[in-house]
């Protein structure tokens, strides 16, 4: 709006012009605040979807278990039949096949665990994928509308004031006022 035009305003239309648009510029920045909030915490849900490397941690930790209780059952067998070295023999062999078994059962389950969590890991990072690309498909959009909203508003502004400065100037030359 021209500077002219606005000086020709009474001062409780500039007061109502300026309040208006500080009223609309407050919402727009209480939405703009909530929507950054809404995008922070789908961040912060793609970052807790899950670690991998836990996974591998918790792995471990089975192996190592397996792995104990095998050397744990062959001592005490080889303990047990000190004095006979057939029985001691055949004892140790079974035990270490034994063992094998519990070795690669626990290795299956374990492959079978990571398998699944990372199943998991990816449909939770594909969903957060999902919802981050929807959140700021929304905010755009949200954008989109609130800066047409903002354009439509100006323009009608701008018409109005138009129209009082255009109602103001015809009314400054009144025939009344010219014979005077």
């Amino acid at each position: 709006m021209p500077d002219r035009e606005l000086r020709h305003m009474r001062r409780t239309e500039l007061v109502e012009i300026i309040l208006a648009l500080k009223q609309s510029e407050d919402r727009l920045r209480a939405e703009n605040a909530a929507l950054s909030a809404q995008l922070q915490e789908r961040q912060i849900h793609i970052e807790n979807a899950g670690s991998i490397a836990q996974a591998a941690l918790e792995l471990n930790k089975v192996f190592e278990a397996a792995q104990a209780a095998a050397d744990e059952y062959v001592a005490s067998v080889l303990a047990a039949n000190k004095n006979t070295d057939a029985a001691a023999t055949a004892l140790r062999a079974q035990a270490e096949a034994e063992a094998q078994q519990i070795l690669a059962q626990a290795q299956t389950e374990a492959a079978n665990l990571k398998a699944r969590t990372q199943q998991q890991c990816d449909a939770e990072t594909e969903a957060a994928a999902r919802k981050r690309a929807q959140t700021e498909a929304d905010c755009k959009a949200m954008l989109a509308r609130t800066q047409q909203e903002i354009q439509q508003r100006r323009a009608a502004f701008d018409r109005r004031a138009s129209e009082l400065l255009d109602g103001y100037h015809s009314t400054e030359f009144l025939p009344e006022e010219r014979a005077k």
